[in-house]
């Protein structure tokens, strides 16, 4: 029978508490250390203190990974994602139909641009905004209010300034009839002006 661990405090081979001086088994998981063989033993210590190295390895390492990513967040700055209303479209749009896009636009910004239709050549569409309450009036095919002066024609000037701030819907209308079959190809380039006087 092995000697009980010597006069200080030890730890348990079998599930790594400690142990005080001077016992025969562990308090915690009652296992005899006469129950174990010398060899096992020291195994056992051996994984007991590479797996408390490995603990101590992952704690460490998450923590700096931690640190790393928190750094790197505050030396960029947040995030600036790019405004839905600066872009570039190629549109298609159906006889008797329309299409848009939208975007949120503060009171007091524009939005500048152009539009020219490519196909066919000559064809002519009609450009108006709403705002997200006439635009549902739009949809549903009641009248309603555009924000800004409708433009036909077949390339024209995209100049748009927002009174009040919420999302607009530029709408492109192709106003043959359905019976024409006369799909329209137009050309859309936009830029969101914030705080841009316009004279």
């Amino acid at each position: 029978m092995p000697d009980p661990p010597p006069g200080g405090w030890g730890t348990c081979p079998t599930c790594g508490d400690a142990t005080p001086p001077g016992v025969v088994s562990c308090p915690s998981c009652g296992k005899s250390f006469a129950q174990l063989p010398a060899r096992g033993v020291r195994w056992k210590l051996r994984r007991l203190k590479l797996h408390k190295g490995l603990r101590m390895l992952l704690v460490v390492g998450v923590s700096l990974g931690l640190i790393a990513t928190m750094a790197y967040a505050l030396y960029t700055g947040p995030p600036v994602a790019a405004d839905p209303l600066t872009h570039i479209w190629g549109l298609h749009v159906g006889p008797g139909n329309y299409t848009y896009f939208s975007g949120a636009v503060t009171g007091g910004d524009y939005i500048v641009g152009n539009f020219t239709v490519l196909n066919p050549p000559g064809a002519v569409l009609t450009e108006e905004v709403f705002n997200s309450t006439e635009f549902l009036l739009f949809h549903d095919g009641a009248p309603a209010t555009p924000a800004a002066i409708p433009v036909t024609s077949t390339s024209a000037l995209v100049d748009f300034s927002a009174i009040v701030t919420d999302t607009y819907y530029f709408v492109w209308l192709n106003q043959y009839p359905a019976s024409s079959h006369l799909d329209v190809t137009v050309y859309v380039s936009t830029q969101y002006m914030s705080n841009v006087v316009m004279e």
